[in-house]
């Protein structure tokens, strides 16, 4: 082991500093982590949320185009 040259007591002192810091930090680490991952969970669930909205809208809007061009059609033929 290697020898220090400041005494025991003080070493002890820095030591338990030093791994109380590193826990914190851990600590902090790990709880960041959670909330992100929260986050891009959340964040997944409302797009695809969206997505399908977006989906149902546009097929509506295709059926209502749908039917404007058909009644347009029997406009024409019907004026002829």
């Amino acid at each position: 082991m290697k020898e220090y040259k400041s005494q025991s007591k003080r070493l002890i002192r820095l030591f338990r500093k030093s791994r109380e810091n590193w826990k914190e930090t851990a600590l902090l680490r790990q709880k960041k982590l959670r909330f992100l991952e929260i986050k891009v969970r959340d964040l997944l669930l409302s797009r695809e949320n969206w997505k399908q909205r977006a989906m149902i809208a546009e097929k509506e809007l295709r059926f209502i185009k749908k039917d404007i061009t058909e009644k347009k059609k029997r406009i024409i033929v019907e004026s002829q």
